[in-house]
C-alpha cells in the first residue's frame, strides 16, 4: 500500500510537467498564462506536502516501508514545503524586474521538483 502514493507524486509531477504548463505555455497569452500559473503551482505544491505527510503517515502506521522509503518521503515534504515557500518571493521577483533573484529561485524550485521526482521513483525501486 506504501507504494502508491510516491507513485501518484511522480505521476502528478510528469503530468504537470510535460502536459499542464507546456500545453498553458503554447495557448495562453503571456498576461493570462503568468495568472493561471500562480494559481496552479501553489496547489501543485501543496497537493505534494499533503501526499508525502500522507505516505509518512501511512508508512508508520502500517509498520510498512523502511527508513529508506520514510526518508525519501521526509525529503519530498521538506522540498516541497520549500518550493511552495519561496512561490511568494519568486513573484515578487518578477513582479519587480529582478531576473537575477527570480532566476535564482525559479531554478532552486526546478532542481527540488526534479530531485522530488526521482526520489519517488527511487522509492518504487528500493
Amino acid at each position: 500500500m506504501h507504494f502508491y502514493i510516491p507513485g501518484a507524486i511522480a505521476g502528478i509531477i510528469v503530468f504537470q510537467v510535460s502536459i499542464i504548463a507546456p500545453t498553458m505555455f503554447k495557448k495562453l497569452k503571456i498576461e493570462d498564462f503568468g495568472t493561471a500559473i500562480r494559481s496552479i503551482w501553489p496547489k501543485f505544491f501543496a497537493l505534494i506536502c499533503f501526499l508525502a505527510l500522507a505516505s509518512i503517515a501511512v508508512m508508520v502506521s502500517s509498520g510498512d516501508g523502511n527508513n529508506v522509503h520514510l526518508g525519501i518521503s521526509g525529503f519530498t515534504l521538506l522540498a516541497s514545503g520549500i518550493c511552495y515557500g519561496i512561490i511568494p518571493a519568486t513573484n515578487r521577483a518578477t513582479d519587480s524586474g529582478n531576473s537575477k533573484k527570480f532566476d535564482l529561485l525559479h531554478k532552486l524550485s526546478v532542481w527540488l521538483t526534479v530531485a522530488i521526482l526521482l526520489a519517488n521513483i527511487a522509492f518504487l525501486l528500493v
